[in-house]
């Protein structure tokens, strides 16, 4: 049954107002980006803004959530025809993606005060915690099944991922100038398998 006009039209000036912040937040970071700046980007009052998302951290949380949602499709799915080490290579290029097509500068989901304030809100520390879960139990699967080098510590395994997820964000101003968007992901993913590989 097709949602009434007025709830789809919501949901289109909702899904409005989380696109603009979300280039906001690229361009500003969460600190220095204000409801200001995003009602007038969006071109609504205020307090038409306040009727739709109560604080900034909320809408902090919205941008969240659409970069978390299609990791948590690529962890989630049952392919039984990946490996554990290909579906976290798959994971890492997708996440990579997902931020080179929101932009260089897009909101960094993994540093410290983005994940303190998605830990604040139920719905987003749930799928944070999913995430983990299931980049833990697939290192762990890669681990028993042989693909990863055996010498290697589980935990730091996991965190080397995540490093490589967050990548994008270091060094912005490198001397070997930004990497190549149609590549990059692939590379990373590469990376990542070659290096925890068992070898021979």
């Amino acid at each position: 049954m097709t949602a009434p006009l007025r709830e789809r039209r919501r949901q289109l000036l909702r899904d409005e107002i989380v696109s603009a912040a979300q280039m906001l937040l690229a361009e500003k970071g969460p600190k220095s980006m204000s409801m200001d700046d995003l009602a007038a980007h969006v071109g609504v009052s205020k307090p038409t803004l306040y009727s739709y998302f109560g604080t900034k951290d909320e809408i902090v949380v919205a941008v969240a959530m659409r970069l978390i949602h299609p990791l948590l499709l690529v962890l989630e799915a049952d392919l039984i025809d990946q490996t554990p080490l290909e579906r976290l290579s798959v994971f890492l290029a997708t996440a990579v993606q997902l931020q080179i097509d929101a932009g260089y500068f897009a909101l960094q989901i993994w540093v410290p005060e983005v994940l303190t304030l998605l830990h604040t809100y139920r719905e987003s520390a749930e799928c944070l915690h999913r995430i983990d879960n299931a980049v833990v139990r697939l290192v762990q699967a890669a681990f028993d099944q042989g693909e990863i080098d055996s010498d290697l510590d589980r935990a730091t395994v996991v965190r080397s991922l995540y490093a490589l997820v967050h990548s994008m964000h270091l060094a912005p101003h490198s001397q070997s100038g930004l990497p190549d968007p149609a590549t990059t992901a692939a590379t990373l993913a590469r990376i990542f398998m070659y290096g925890v590989r068992r070898k021979g």
